[in-house]
């Protein structure tokens, strides 16, 4: 077995729903791995109340995650992270969880079309596990694409390795979910 526990970071975009696809797919090929998703509410020096919407998405987005995590029992679970560095926040809970891979969104919902995300390239600069990102390849329809980069991980070697996927796993017709079963998104 390649990895025993994936961090996933899911903030809601695009690229980090692939990302949760590119997780259930990997937790679908063992039932001994293990899954961590994980949502950040970034805080910023916001004026009076209004950070009550900014909380209030934050929570729908961890009681759906922490809905899929049931799906699994003693398989997976959620958390909801609050702070001003996102990437920290997720190194800290990927150390803490003991995972071996993190699994995340090239950016985020604030991020700019084409280019790596500041939170995924500084998980990517920080992180002595794997990372693999999710991402829209440019031309590739709605089949999207994945990068795999790894950062300092276990076999390595000193430099990070970069491979392109063919397909992101649970957004083509072959995709799985935790169940194993066929993910249907392909036919919505």
């Amino acid at each position: 077995m390649w990895c025993s526990k994936v961090l996933v970071a899911y903030d809601g975009s695009t690229p980090s729903a692939k990302a949760l696809d590119l997780a259930q797919s990997i937790g679908a090929q063992d039932e001994r791995i293990e899954l961590v998703f994980v949502h950040v509410l970034k805080l910023f020096a916001l004026g009076t109340g209004a950070e009550g919407p900014l909380i209030e998405e934050a929570n729908r987005v961890h009681a759906a995650l922490q809905q899929l995590a049931e799906r699994v029992p003693n398989r997976a679970h959620a958390h909801l992270l609050k702070g001003t560095s996102p990437a920290d926040l997720l190194l800290k809970c990927a150390e803490d969880e003991g995972c071996d891979l993190i699994v995340m969104g090239s950016r985020g919902k604030g991020g700019v079309k084409g280019y790596l995300g500041s939170v995924s390239y500084a998980v990517v600069q920080g992180s002595p596990v794997a990372v693999l990102i999710a991402k829209d390849a440019p031309g590739a329809g709605a089949a999207g694409g994945a990068m795999a980069a790894a950062a300092d991980a276990p076999g390595a070697g000193e430099s990070a390795a970069t491979t392109p996927a063919a397909e992101t796993p649970g957004t083509g017709s072959q995709g799985a979910n935790l169940t194993g079963a066929p993910n249907d998104k392909a036919a919505r």
